[in-house]
């Protein structure tokens, strides 16, 4: 929208993972104002969907919501991962042990588009093949088979709530995915 001007930003906090900014912005009305925004890395996503056309959903403690969840496996990209698909191979193996012949591209999302700058790349990950899981030390992280009409009814009753994970499954209903 046009008449939005940057007029600058100033750092307010830095951790591992985000930077927290106070945004400095002139209005189209002329009136100043100062939004938060926090930049991240970004990361990517990825579902892989196993031999017999079930989806391998993840289940794992988020201190966020102070719970577990179910989610496709996903990562901060880090300074080495040049593409979100290298991440995105890289925390399939990590988080389910499977490695596939096959990414495919699907989407990008940003999850909280009113103050974050987190992109994320998802990916549909099929021919998979057993490898060693590689766990980071703090996750404790559980792999689940889920047939894609059990993943919607999770949608539906709540069970799944995150982003990423329920626009990759809606875009596998959507498109008639199969392994």
């Amino acid at each position: 929208m046009a008449g939005y001007k940057k007029l600058g930003e100033s750092l307010v906090y830095k951790s591992k993972l985000v930077e927290l900014y106070e945004d400095h912005l002139l209005l189209p009305n002329g009136e100043e104002v100062v939004y938060d925004l926090m930049k991240h890395a970004g990361g990517a996503a990825v579902l892989p969907i196993d031999e017999d056309g079930k989806l391998v959903l993840i289940k794992q403690y988020r201190n966020a919501l102070d719970k577990e969840v179910f989610e496709i496996p996903a990562g901060l990209r880090e300074p080495e991962d040049v593409t979100g698909e290298l991440c995105a191979r890289r925390e399939l193996e990590e988080e389910t042990g499977y490695r596939a012949e096959k990414l495919e591209f699907i989407a990008q999302a940003y999850g909280v588009i009113g103050f974050s700058n987190e992109k994320t790349e998802i990916f549909l990950a099929r021919n998979l093949t057993a490898c060693e899981r590689k766990l980071d030390p703090e996750e404790f992280i559980e792999v689940h088979h889920i047939p894609l009409e059990e993943a919607i009814q999770m949608i539906a009753n709540k069970v799944i709530v995150d982003a990423k994970t329920i626009i990759a499954i809606l875009y596998v209903q959507a498109n008639q995915i199969e392994k």
